[in-house]
């Protein structure tokens, strides 16, 4: 694999020129010595992570000092790794090695989650079905609520968070809820609605009939959570039933869930 010229090396070579600009460096020598790309460069430079030092009035040509190149390098190091941009400047900033094993652990837990989903995916492509699926009429329910737009990172901690400060202002008559208006994941950030049932709550869960069924234990966690509202779902395709509003998840216990979908 061909490796990155260092600096003095490549000036030795007499590839680097200086321009009228004292110790400022073309865009293109630059890229060489960096073995960064011009495309990335121009990248870096509309991100704020490296601007060049100059930039001609005229031609709009971009210069760089020599000094930057250890940026350059260090950024080059991190998106190799992985990093997003975002997270590069905080690096750029206070470049300190607690920064870079926290992001470290940071790749560890995310390889982590990606190969327990995986896992359960291997499981759910022998048996798809494994939640049981029931109806029930419910009556109409006041409450108190809280929505917000959350991805799915972020989400279980807002929903312990705001249920334990809607308990603590109001006197629960049942189990808190979450309504997903919309799709939560990587890139869809619903909204959501979480909920408590009061009797003095100024909003309504309308009455009617719902299919549900019960996640416990593991199934209440993400991806194992996805199942029960596949369940739902496709009993009521299978059961020419129409699915009418959004669903929620209703917290009966710490690992006992129930995924309540109105239908008719």
């Amino acid at each position: 694999m061909e490796h990155a010229i260092p600096i003095d090396e490549f000036a030795r070579r007499g590839n680097l020129r200086r321009t009228q600009h004292d110790e400022l460096i073309p865009i293109g020598q630059f890229a060489a010595a960096s073995r960064l790309s011009l495309k990335a460069l121009r990248l870096y430079d509309q991100s704020g992570l490296l601007p060049p030092r100059h930039v001609d009035p005229e031609s709009g040509y971009r210069f760089y000092a020599v000094e930057q190149l250890r940026a350059a390098t260090v950024i080059g190091l991190l998106r190799r790794a992985g990093m997003p941009l975002a997270e590069i400047g905080a690096i750029l900033d206070d470049p300190s090695p607690v920064r870079l094993d926290e992001y470290a652990e940071a790749l560890d837990a995310e390889l982590a989650e990606r190969r327990r989903v995986l896992a359960y995916l291997r499981l759910y492509l022998k048996e798809p079905h494994m939640f049981e699926v029931d109806t029930k009429h419910t009556e109409e329910q006041p409450y108190v609520g809280r929505s917000t737009r959350m991805r799915v990172d972020g989400l279980p901690e807002f929903i312990s968070r705001t249920i334990d400060e809607l308990m603590a202002q109001h006197e629960p008559a049942g189990p808190p809820f979450c309504i997903f208006h919309g799709p939560v994941n990587e890139t869809e950030d619903g909204p959501v609605e979480v909920g408590v049932p009061t009797a003095d709550g100024d909003k309504r869960l309308p009455a009617g009939e719902v299919a549900y069924a019960i996640a416990s234990g593991p199934a209440c966690k993400f991806p194992e959570i996805i199942g029960a509202y596949d369940a739902v779902a496709g009993w009521a395709k299978a059961n020419g039933r129409e699915l009418t509003a959004p669903p929620r998840e209703i917290y009966l216990e710490m690992q006992r869930w129930e995924i309540a979908w109105p239908i008719r």
